[in-house]
């Protein structure tokens, strides 16, 4: 049996409050509510990334350094690759006359 406190509210007048969700769960209820807009944005602004790309934006330069493959130079307009072992090579090796 429990007893009742002297002060406060009468029996049956109490208020009621619901509790506050957890922290865990009201962040759920607002990625339910915004996640899909979120990525939405998310997709389009990938989609905008992807779009202004363009090949040339890719290529590397290595001016100054020796081509492991062919054994000549790598000037600043030649477009290069650099291999695994740090070793660098034209992407197209120069064609040298014979």
């Amino acid at each position: 049996m429990s007893i009742r406190p002297e002060d406060g509210p009468g029996y049956g007048q109490e208020r009621w409050e619901h509790p506050a969700p957890p922290p865990g769960e009201l962040g759920e209820e607002q990625r339910e509510l915004y996640d899909p807009e979120r990525e939405l944005y998310e997709h389009e602004a990938a989609e905008r990334e992807v779009n202004s790309l363009t090949p040339e934006d890719n290529e590397l330069h290595a001016p100054g350094q020796v081509c492991n493959r062919c054994g000549s130079g790598i000037i600043a307009t030649q477009e290069a690759r650099r291999l695994l072992d740090g070793h660098w090579v034209h992407e197209v090796c120069p064609i040298h006359p014979s």
